[in-house]
């Protein structure tokens, strides 16, 4: 049995499946103050369901596996709530965090602003030491400074440190000695140390990451130290899995000893499931679309497989600019997030103009129309007075939503503006939906990709909302809601492999080739991962390991990704086939070939993982084995291409059955999510009963 949860920031979301394969979806409303208190919530109500199922027989808690995606360290990062944090570098760079690369976002922006770093000033201390980038130990380490910083830490309460000396992604020996003089003299203080969480060229990018890993650590250790009691508390002994960025699961000893790899859990695990529903369906390449109630997040899924960056950047002064935030050097799928869900805030801007988010009404106090407080009008309050929610039957009609509360938070904002209360909802679901499709393009765009061609995947307690204006924007044809959409991150959890990805810099040109460095440090690699899977309880001989390198040009800033051939180091035809790999895809990236210079590996990278775990969504039909009417009834739903509400059918997706066709406009309901279909569309469902919209 497993059991897995996504916190996301309205929504914890739950899939759950039991011994006979049966699966179960569930969905409470996050405690953004206490993020673990929705999750043993869900637990509970979804062990009871199981009992309740199996006649109040015991459910065999003991091999129950716990698969969880958590925003604890991005809400953490954002919001500027992680620990007491100092900086230990090498003397000299004590203000790395703040001179940063001396890049500008903004060539033109005599004021430009980039976030607060998240050391003070007082807290970045200096030792005396340094290596150079040969390894030779230019001055030894002051180990009496070391002792000296440790009793001020002391002093200053500081909770957690990042360490991060010059040229230790390579030879970490101060930083180790470092960690071992602060534990003796500051054992309580937890200790970061770069050449551990980022062993990579680039010292700002470096400690940016490290300090990022060492501000989040004491947090998801007492978060995950705190879930594991708990469960236990309830008798689950099983062990507990958490998502990685890159789209993995790994043990709850490595999420908690490296949490920066932590931080786009929830939407790399919507990915996942996005690939695996792509392939399902017969798709190759998809464009998924995942929306909740705090953010929307789309991802490019060429060839059935998410892109996978190596770096990220996160807690932006700009949201939309680069180069403003925090650099991460993690693998991560790479997606774009935009601050538009279903709770994002409606407002009318400096120039008196309806504006939509990045500000969230989030789950506290959540939308008007949750009832629970709030006064400012949302998209998903848009949503229901725009008759594309139905109040009775949100979350199954387990949540009544407030429509009265809805409309008088929407009639304050239409009188701001001087429009009709219709024409203020709509301009709100409209102007989200213009925000995504022009993300969707630009992404699309840069990845040499015409968005009209691919097929768009809709999940998210708000994705199927929104997916049909969305295509209509980008010119897509094709829309796939999928069973369970509103909980899909959660069902990506279910069937995710367990994965390390792990780096090492070591800069080689190939013309100094030296293939016994190259295993050596594969072979390390190997190691490391093989270690992090194992202890998730995968056998040896089920691990695989596939390696890739950052390459490029001798004289040039950037790399790009190359797969290492699977040959013999050793071998003539391995250096011929990476090359040629290496230039093959800088054409394909850059449209041409750049002759006359050497090429170099800077960065050695390895994803150990074990096998993917096949998950069947045909058991969700059980919901529907009473054959019923799929036609729940009608109820009036505004339209723009009819400048009107209309009298609309509204189907139970469960009750549906495959190849019967659906013809717009229509609502069809799922339990945690609603498909709206508008007049230019119709629908049927395939064999693993997911909707698939065609528009005209």
């Amino acid at each position: 049995m497993k059991l897995a949860f996504d916190t996301g920031g309205t929504f914890t979301d739950f899939a759950m499946t039991e011994d006979d394969g049966t699966i179960l979806l569930h969905k409470v409303l996050s405690t953004p103050d206490a993020p673990a208190r929705a999750v043993l919530q869900g637990v509970d109500e979804l062990l009871g369901k199981v009992r309740s199922r199996n006649g109040g027989k015991a459910t065999g808690n003991g091999q129950l596996q716990i698969l969880g995606a958590t925003t604890v360290v991005t809400n953490a990062v954002l919001e500027r709530r992680g620990v007491h944090t100092a900086f230990i570098t090498t003397d000299g760079f004590q203000d790395m965090l703040r001179i940063r690369t001396e890049g500008r976002y903004d060539l033109y922006d005599l004021r430009i602003q980039y976030p607060e770093p998240l050391v003070s000033r007082e807290l970045c201390f200096g030792v005396d030491e340094r290596i150079a980038a040969d390894g030779t130990v230019i001055k030894a380490l002051d180990e009496d400074g070391v002792r000296t910083i440790a009793r001020v830490l002391l002093d200053k309460k500081v909770e957690s440190v990042a360490v991060c000396l010059l040229h230790a992604y390579k030879y970490a020996q101060h930083e180790r000695r470092v960690a071992e003089i602060l534990a003796e003299v500051a054992p309580g203080i937890s200790v970061s140390l770069s050449s551990t969480v980022c062993p990579e060229v680039r010292e700002y990018d470096r400690a940016s990451t490290t300090v990022v890993n060492a501000y989040t650590r004491p947090m998801m250790v007492g978060h995950v130290s705190h879930l594991e009691r708990e469960l236990s508390q309830r008798g689950v002994e099983g062990q507990l899995l958490w998502m990685t960025s890159s789209g993995g699961v790994v043990p709850s000893s490595s999420a908690s000893r490296t949490p920066v790899r932590l931080i786009e859990s929830g939407p790399a695990a919507g990915a996942v499931a996005a690939a695996d529903y792509a392939r399902q369906a017969g798709e190759s390449s998809v464009l998924s679309f995942d929306m909740g109630g705090t953010t929307a997040k789309l991802c490019l899924i060429p060839n059935g497989q998410p892109m996978v960056a190596n770096d990220l950047e996160v807690a932006r002064h700009e949201r939309f600019r680069k180069g403003s935030g925090f650099p991460l050097k993690i693998q991560s799928i790479h997606m774009i997030e935009i601050g538009a869900g279903g709770g994002s805030i409606a407002a009318r801007n400096k120039l008196g103009l309806l504006g939509v988010g990045p500000r969230s009404a989030a789950a506290a106090p959540g939308p008007a129309c949750y009832g629970r407080g709030g006064t400012e009008p949302t998209v998903t309050d848009a949503d229901l007075l725009l008759g594309y929610l139905n109040e009775n039957s949100f979350l199954g009609g387990d949540f009544a939503l407030d429509k009265p509360a809805a409309e008088s938070a929407m009639a304050r904002l239409a009188k701001e503006l001087g429009i009709s209360l219709e024409r203020c909802a709509w301009g709100i679901h409209d102007m989200v939906n213009e925000s995504m499709a022009e993300a969707a393009s630009m992404q699309a765009t840069d990845s040499g990709v015409d968005p009209r061609a691919l097929p768009l995947i809709a999940f998210g307690g708000a994705g199927p909302v929104h997916a049909y204006g969305v295509a209509r924007k980008l010119g897509i044809r094709k829309v796939i809601c999928p069973l369970g959409a509103g909980v899909t991150s959660a069902i990506g959890l279910l069937g995710a492999p367990v994965a390390a990805d792990l780096s090492a810099s070591l800069p080689m040109r190939i013309s100094a080739w030296n293939p016994s460095a190259v295993n050596v440090v594969k072979a390390t690699l190997a190691d490391q991962g093989r270690e992090v899977v194992l202890a998730s309880k995968v056998p040896v001989d089920h691990i695989s390991y596939s390696y890739t390198v950052d390459m490029r040009h001798v004289g040039q800033g950037y790399e790009i990704s190359v797969p290492l051939p699977e040959l013999d180091p050793a071998d003539p035809k391995f250096v011929e086939e990476l090359l040629a790999r290496f230039h093959a895809n800088y054409v394909a990236l850059y449209g041409r070939a750049v002759s006359g210079t050497d090429a170099e590996v800077i960065t050695w990278r390895v994803r150990a993982s074990g096998p993917k775990a096949p998950v069947s969504l045909a058991s969700l039909r059980g919901e529907s084995s009473t054959a019923r009417d799929a036609r729940k009834g009608t109820r009036p739903v505004f339209f723009s291409e009819l400048g009107k509400y209309v009298d609309t059918p509204v189907y139970d997706h469960y009750a549906l059955v495959p190849g019967v066709p659906v013809e717009g406009p229509a609502i069809i309901e799922q339990r945690e999510s609603t498909v709206v279909m508008g007049p230019n569309a119709s629908a049927s469902l395939d064999a693993q009963h997911n909707l698939i919209m065609l528009l005209s």
